[in-house]
């Protein structure tokens, strides 16, 4: 599906401005025209303030306030449009703890770098595409948790590989 974004206001929130850039010149490939910047958290919660973007793409590990006290502040933010804004959080740490943190503190997407386009517009189009309601948790906002998505099946050529005409146990699957 290709979205036109171009009537889309992005706010990139890096203290790396070599990110900011490479965010900047991709989000113009996709046809965003008003990409909006910030050097830390606080920079980006008063750009919020000031621009209310459509749309946010913040860095995890920044100085002085990081990813994770941005997103707590914006998601406690007495103004509805503020604290639901949908937040992608990129960060080159993608351990677990570090996304079930994020993933708590309400983000809608995690983005682990190095970037590739791809993935990003991929984050995006789930975000601007998918609606997910808001749910009061500690002192803030969060996106509704998604629902499980059923396990895919395998296809019969996956099936015909792993043995299962062969005799073999049709539930084992060979990778």
């Amino acid at each position: 599906m290709i979205l036109d974004l171009s009537e889309l206001s992005v706010l990139v929130i890096d203290d790396n401005s070599h990110m900011r850039s490479l965010f900047r010149a991709i989000l113009s490939g996709f046809g965003v025209r008003r990409v909006l910047e910030a050097g830390d958290g606080s920079d980006g919660l008063a750009m919020m303030l000031d621009r209310k973007p459509d749309l946010v793409i913040c860095d995890w590990v920044m100085s002085p306030l990081n990813g994770a006290e941005f997103l707590s502040i914006l998601r406690s933010d007495t103004d509805p449009l503020l604290a639901t804004t949908p937040v992608i959080m990129v960060s080159a740490d993608a351990r677990k703890p570090v996304i079930l943190r994020a993933l708590d503190l309400g983000i809608h997407e995690f983005l682990a770098k190095p970037v590739s386009p791809a993935m990003l517009y991929q984050r995006m189009q789930r975000v601007l595409t998918e609606y997910r309601p808001f749910v009061r948790k500690d002192e803030g906002l969060r996106p509704a948790p998604r629902a499980p998505q059923p396990a895919a099946m395998p296809s019969a050529a996956v099936i015909a590989r792993s043995g299962a005409s062969r005799g073999h146990d049709a539930g084992t699957v060979f990778l």
